[in-house]
């Protein structure tokens, strides 16, 4: 890893061999993004993908480390998306099969606070049902236009 370093944490070094190992094991390596994905989602994915793909979750700074270290064809681009939560898939699959089973294993999630939508969200003009007070000015910061009426935030029309 660091030329500087004489030791490190015997897990990262173990990490790192890993990463430096699989790639020449099998034919496909993917990296795939694991913002807002929790545990109890993954769990039925490794079950379903056992023996046929290895998972493994790497910091992304050793696995950055572990990529510079291996000679092969288009690993550079993979280094670069490497930030945030990451986990590597190693199998002989094809990489279109690979990408067909994990488009059908698809979860919704429903949405938490601080959430960015993938999606256009439309708001429907009716009536709320809230008491005029925080929500307003959430309503006017994401431009939805609104009126009170009977004591109620109404939404004026469809945004």
């Amino acid at each position: 890893m660091l030329e500087n370093r004489t030791t490190y944490p015997k897990k990262k070094t173990q990490m790192y061999q890993t990463l430096q190992e699989l790639p020449k094991k099998y034919k496909v390596m993917a990296l795939v993004r694991m913002e807002k994905v929790r545990a109890t989602q993954l769990l039925p994915l490794r079950k379903k993908l056992q023996g046929k793909v290895e998972i493994v979750s790497i910091k992304d700074k050793v696995a950055q480390r572990a990529i510079e270290k291996l000679d092969m064809e288009g690993i550079g681009k993979m280094k670069e998306m490497l930030t945030g939560q990451c986990l590597f898939m190693f199998t002989n699959m094809s990489p279109f099969e690979l990408n067909i089973f994990l488009s059908k294993n698809k979860i919704l999630l429903s949405a938490r606070g601080g959430d960015i939508a993938s999606i256009d969200v439309i708001v429907q003009p009716k009536n709320t049902g809230i008491a005029p007070g925080p929500m307003l000015t959430e309503f006017k910061e994401n431009k939805i236009p609104t009126k009170i009426d009977q004591g109620t935030i109404w939404i004026l029309k469809e945004t």
